[in-house]
């Protein structure tokens, strides 16, 4: 009756060449080998398939020129926030590739001055940045001036331009995530400020958060089991 439903789909096989967790591994330990103590953390999200993040009424038509829209831009649509990039106007051909590049987040006429990598990496930050705040942590920080830029017209309708290309569809987004939108902690007095220290908040969680899977790299290698198991 209420909240987000997922789908997880699972398959199995006795086939060894299948072991999906020795490809992880491996891709794992590479990324092991290959950090840096003077480099900082940085675990952006790279995003999957274009294609997974459109979601129409019709599941049997995945073509973006049906009715629907992006899931990533939906999410970030219901809480107040747009997504502003420096490319030209037409995006409708290369739509998705644009979301996987930089970009900027805007709410109401101001322009947060500071390039995501992509909408994976900005949706994860709003994400965490209200997950702390249902919290009630506060984040520290000081006043950063000229994070924040005035939109000019040219910019705003750059930004009405790329939303009339991800969502066919007005209303079907506040429908779908309705639920998040109207979440009364939701509607708390935003703060770009604070939504700036978020940032340094969230790559500190993502960075402990790597770590801590490193870390249990021998233990998966040998018990086939990501947690600790006592002797």
């Amino acid at each position: 009756m209420d909240g987000e439903r997922l789908t997880l789909n699972l398959w199995f096989s006795r086939d060894s060449s299948h072991d999906e967790d020795a490809k992880l591994l491996s891709l794992l330990s590479q990324s092991l080998l290959h950090d840096s103590n003077d480099m900082p953390c940085s675990r952006l999200p790279f995003p999957a398939s274009s294609s997974m993040y459109w979601f129409s009424p019709n599941q049997a038509s995945h073509s973006h020129q049906e009715v629907g829209f992006d899931i990533r831009w939906g999410r970030l649509h219901v809480i107040g926030f747009s997504v502003y990039s420096s490319r030209g106007k037409d995006y409708s051909s290369d739509f998705s590739e644009l979301l996987n590049e930089a970009l900027q987040l805007a709410r109401g006429d101001q322009l947060f001055d500071l390039n995501f990598a992509n909408i994976m990496h900005a949706l994860q930050v709003v994400q965490f940045y209200y997950w702390k705040a249902f919290q009630s942590q506060t984040f520290l920080y000081e006043e950063q001036a000229g994070k924040v830029v005035q939109l000019p017209q040219a910019q705003e309708e750059k930004i009405r331009s790329l939303e009339s290309v991800a969502r066919r569809d007005f209303r079907l987004a506040g429908v779908a995530f309705g639920n998040i939108a109207s979440h009364e902690k939701v509607q708390h007095s935003f703060d770009w400020n604070s939504f700036s220290a978020a940032i340094t908040s969230w790559e500190d969680y993502t960075c402990k958060l790597h770590e801590e899977l490193l870390i249990s790299l021998p233990q998966w290698r040998t018990h086939q089991c990501i947690h600790s198991i006592s002797s």
